[in-house]
């Protein structure tokens, strides 16, 4: 993960060393050498994701590419802090870390996610419904593409009727936990302990947020969306559309892999969407975006 960038950038080697010391963590070791489960756990993955995206970002931005305005998805929100001038790189490594060790810690055993595919979000949402609470909706990512979270028996009893009414693919996801579900208000709680401390800033550039699908920038209001998102569903069909209404007709992803750029294609087909996952891909939009 970012071994181009680590090894060929001497500003994101420069950044890991920075990141290293803020986080009390060996990030460049796990990130280059593994072991591949360590890297894997949340309470580690998140950090190196995230410094993965914002060791990206700087450079973007250092080449003369800023956005017009900002989303992230579930964690990738605080990257889009970062995008948007609120939160500094080390801060949002920090909070990332104290997120994902809440995360961690607070994970109930006999819980999960499954990603529901080939169903209306309207069929899967009477399903959830029908559980009594053991089982709901956690991410909205794309048409057809829905991912529930809950209880292993909720998530069992909940199955079969997918199912029978069309699913074409139930896929359990390889997390610890059901986040984005009511099971997680006890790392809510915890991570607001550690968030309320961290620096913030009134936000430079608009950013949508997952929870209401809506744009915010006032630090209360920020605050409040990111500890919530922890219990609450990712709503990112909702989140791409409202960036098209604000007038977004380009769609970069920066980060690892290229999960977004596939999603925001499904959400709104046609859209002109770009991928920054290396340095590679980082020549090419900017040539693209330049003209060539």
């Amino acid at each position: 993960m970012a071994r181009d960038l680590i090894e060929q950038d001497p500003s994101t080697a420069d950044f890991l060393h920075q990141a290293e010391g803020r986080l009390d963590m060996p990030l460049g070791r796990l990130m280059l050498e593994g072991p591949e489960a360590e890297l894997q756990a949340t309470a580690t993955a998140q950090p190196a994701i995230l410094f993965h995206s914002l060791a990206l970002l700087r450079l973007t931005a250092s080449r003369g590419l800023t956005p017009a305005l900002v989303a992230g998805h579930s964690m990738g929100e605080f990257a889009g802090l970062v995008a948007a001038e609120a939160l500094d790189p080390l801060d949002a490594l920090a909070a990332v870390k104290a997120r994902g060790l809440a995360m961690s810690a607070a994970a109930p055993a006999a819980s999960g996610m499954i990603a529901v595919l080939g169903l209306p979000d309207a069929i899967v949402e009477r399903a959830c419904a029908a559980s009594e609470g053991l089982v709901v909706v956690a991410n909205y990512n794309a048409p057809g593409q829905v991912v529930i979270s809950g209880s292993e028996a909720g998530l069992n009893a909940v199955s079969p009727h997918l199912h029978a009414a069309g699913a074409k693919r139930l896929v359990r996801l390889p997390v610890s936990g059901a986040f984005h579900s009511p099971l997680m208000v006890d790392a809510a709680q915890v991570f607001a302990a550690a968030w309320e401390k961290i620096p913030l800033r009134r936000l430079r550039r608009p950013e949508v947020f997952n929870a209401d699908a809506q744009e915010h920038a006032e630090p209360d209001d920020v605050r409040r969306l990111m500890v919530g998102q922890l219990t609450g569903p990712v709503r990112w069909t909702q989140s791409i559309q409202r960036l098209q209404q604000l007038g977004a007709d380009t769609y970069v992803e920066v980060g690892p892999r290229r999960t977004l750029t596939g999603l925001v294609k499904k959400i709104l087909p046609g859209a002109v969407v770009h991928n920054i996952e290396d340095l590679a891909s980082m020549k090419t939009v900017l040539e693209t975006v330049d003209g060539g």
